[in-house]
C-alpha cells in the first residue's frame, strides 16, 4: 500500500468518517481498504449491502460480523458459497441464535460444528463475561496443535 492507501485505510476505519466517504471507500480498488470499510460499526447499510456482494471473501467475512449489518444480509451471508464466510458467521458470537441454528444444519461439518460450539458458549448459563477471550484462547491453542488451521 502507498502512502494514499494508507490514509484511505485510516479513513475508512474511523467511526466518525461521513457516509458519502465510506461510500466512495467501499468502492476502492485495493482490498484491506474495503474490508475496513466493512467493518466500520458507522458504515450505512446501504454500503454494507454493496459490500456484501464484494468478490473478497475477508470483506464478506467482515460484513457478517459487523454489527451494524442488517438481519437479511447476514441471513443472505449465511448461504454464502465461500464455506470460510459461513465459517466467519459460525464463529462469531453475536451471530443471532435463529442463524447459529440454521448454521447448524450446514452442508459443511465444520461450519456446523463452529456454529454448535458458539451457540453452545452463547447460551451456556455458565459462560465467562469475557467470551471473546476464550474463544482466543481456544483458537491459539488450537492453532499451536495444528500449524496449518486458519480461523475466519
Amino acid at each position: 500500500m502507498n502512502y494514499s492507501d494508507i490514509l484511505k485505510y485510516v479513513q475508512a476505519g474511523d467511526p466518525n468518517c461521513s457516509p458519502e466517504m465510506l461510500e466512495d471507500l467501499a468502492r476502492d480498488k485495493v482490498d484491506r481498504i474495503r474490508l475496513r470499510v466493512a467493518e466500520n460499526p458507522g458504515t450505512p447499510i446501504e454500503v454494507l449491502e454493496l459490500l456484501a456482494a464484494d468478490k473478497n471473501v475477508d470483506v464478506r467475512i467482515a460484513v457478517g460480523t459487523n454489527s451494524s449489518t442488517p438481519p437479511n444480509v447476514r441471513r443472505n451471508l449465511a448461504f454464502d458459497h465461500d464455506l470460510n464466510v459461513r465459517l466467519g458467521l459460525a464463529e462469531d458470537l453475536q451471530t443471532p441464535l435463529e442463524l447459529l441454528n440454521m448454521l447448524c444444519h450446514d452442508t459443511n461439518p465444520y461450519v456446523s460444528c463452529r456454529a454448535e460450539q458458539t451457540k453452545a458458549l452463547v447460551i451456556s448459563p455458565s459462560a465467562p463475561i469475557n467470551i471473546d477471550c476464550l474463544r482466543i484462547w481456544r483458537w491459539a491453542t488450537k492453532d499451536a496443535e495444528r500449524p496449518g488451521l486458519r480461523c475466519a
